[in-house]
């Protein structure tokens, strides 16, 4: 009986979990054209930019397919990112609000890349408890809603480890593997640190656990580094590094507005300061990251769940130290997966720690967040099997949790955020209806050129990329001629 009754619980615990993780695909495809209410600049460049590459075959400065594409704003757009925004565009067009649906399917392509993670390691349940904690996570609920490419580097890190560990091990899966890590590379660039260290700590884990040839790590790096060779040239020869250089710790001006200099001593404080803030209980708990664009407001990065999930981690290490208790210790046999995903968020605030802007900043120690996703659901996992009123319980918080963040991101967070998506540029430009209205739009942003250009295309809808681009290099040289 109580067997039965243990199966009946856990299927329902699954059934209840795949509802919310439907639930949760479809809440972020509701109202994408007014929430977030108004265009971030990034967003505004992203589509100018698809939109002329889909239509005409160039980047918004009329550079015929590009690698990387240059939009005058933060890192140049990948093509990662690009290249599929093309095909999206064109069945569903090129719009902010159809590039935010764009990033929300691939981001939810990620959600099913962790349930087959999870799958690769204890089964389906597992895997469903991994997409779940996943889909509820607060972590990147705001920025998996607007149209930019930082979350396309989690989904491929993603489905680059479930080819890692799917078994049977084979060369084409481990090649495969590394392709897909390279692809997370080139989507944002906190990855192109966070993968190689990555890549060290699987390598120790495999050589510890994964009887394979030497044959099967040369397939992993083959995949890796051929597709790999453009990105490092590109970020050699200074084409990519130019933000890096204007955010990093070491920039000359950064140190010298807060008194440091570029000593070994003075740079390591400031590392191991910016470590602490993404430590902190007001970042992990209260309130996330301090802009709006990548964070809620209202909520940390980590779910109840996500907290739980880490206590629980904690506390069973501790009682490691117990000896009679250490048979039922879920440390006990997993303990090389579960240092493999510790180890790896924290590796995943490096890339954020060195950084001198927006600290903390969610989206680059992102890279942590599919294995926050593994450890906690092991350790929600592991006593689900053992009593299985304690996952229900687990279930009905994630899905009071969830809840709880969706009614909020619907009622407070349009009004609170939208001065961060600049809603006066929509606004004024839905206002415009005669020729006159236009002319003062455009001479109000005749030095923004991807807010001038998203508006006279898809607003006005008079302009293509190639006439756009024009008028506004025109508009440009008058007022330089003027002396403006």
């Amino acid at each position: 009986m109580n067997g039965r009754l243990k199966t009946w619980a856990i299927g329902l615990s699954c059934v209840v979990m795949v509802i919310t993780i439907v639930f949760a695909f479809t809440s972020r495809l509701y109202k994408l054209d007014t929430i977030p209410y108004g265009y971030h600049v990034d967003e505004l460049a992203g589509s100018v930019s698809a939109e002329c590459l889909g239509t005409e075959g160039i980047d918004a400065h009329n550079n015929k397919h590009p690698i990387f594409f240059q939009t005058n704003y933060g890192s140049p757009r990948p093509p990662t990112y690009m290249y599929p925004a093309v095909i999206w565009g064109k069945a569903f067009g090129y719009t902010i609000p159809s590039l935010r649906a764009y990033g929300v399917c691939v981001y939810f392509l990620g959600i099913v890349g962790l349930f087959f993670l999870g799958r690769a390691f204890f089964g389906n349940t597992f895997g469903i408890w991994v997409a779940f904690i996943g889909a509820i996570s607060p972590w990147n609920w705001a920025t998996s809603r607007v149209a930019i490419e930082s979350m396309f580097a989690p989904t491929f890190s993603i489905w680059g480890l479930y080819f890692f560990f799917r078994k049977p091990y084979t060369h084409l899966n481990w090649a495969l593997a590394g392709a897909l890590f390279t692809a997370s590379m080139y989507s944002y660039p906190a990855m192109r640190l966070q993968i190689p260290m990555m890549l060290l700590t699987l390598g120790i884990y495999g050589l510890c656990t994964m009887k394979v040839r030497f044959s099967m790590w040369a397939a992993l790096l083959f995949g890796w580094f051929i597709p790999l060779i453009p990105l490092v040239v590109k970020t050699f020869n200074g084409e990519l590094s130019q933000r890096f250089s204007e955010i990093s710790i070491k920039a000359p001006t950064y140190l010298a507005s807060i008194g440091k200099t570029n000593s070994v001593k003075d740079l390591f404080e400031i590392f191991w300061m910016n470590c602490k803030l993404h430590l902190s209980s007001d970042f992990l708990i209260r309130s996330g990251d301090i802009s709006l664009i990548h964070s809620l407001g209202h909520f940390g990065i980590l779910s109840w769940l996500d907290v739980t999930g880490l206590a629980l981690c904690a506390g069973f290490f501790l009682l490691l130290a117990v000896k009679p208790l250490r048979p039922y210790n879920p440390w006990i046999g997993q303990s090389a997966l579960l240092v493999l995903c510790l180890a790896n968020i924290f590796l995943g605030v490096i890339p954020a720690a060195i950084t001198n802007s927006e600290i903390p900043h969610s989206i680059r120690c992102v890279g942590g967040w599919p294995f926050l996703c593994l450890l906690v659901a092991y350790f929600i996992y592991y006593l689900q099997q053992r009593f299985w009123p304690l996952g229900l319980a687990a279930v009905v918080a994630g899905v009071m949790f969830y809840s709880a963040v969706t009614k909020m991101y619907f009622s407070s967070y349009q009004q609170e955020s939208k001065g961060m998506f600049g809603y006066w540029t929509m606004e004024q430009a839905r206002a415009a209806k005669t020729e006159e209205d236009w002319q003062k739009f455009m001479l109000m942003y005749s030095g923004q050129d991807y807010h001038f250009r998203y508006f006279m295309i898809h607003q006005r809808k008079t302009d293509n990329c190639s006439s756009s681009k024009l008028k506004w290099d025109t508009l440009r040289e008058i007022l330089r001629a003027h002396g403006q």
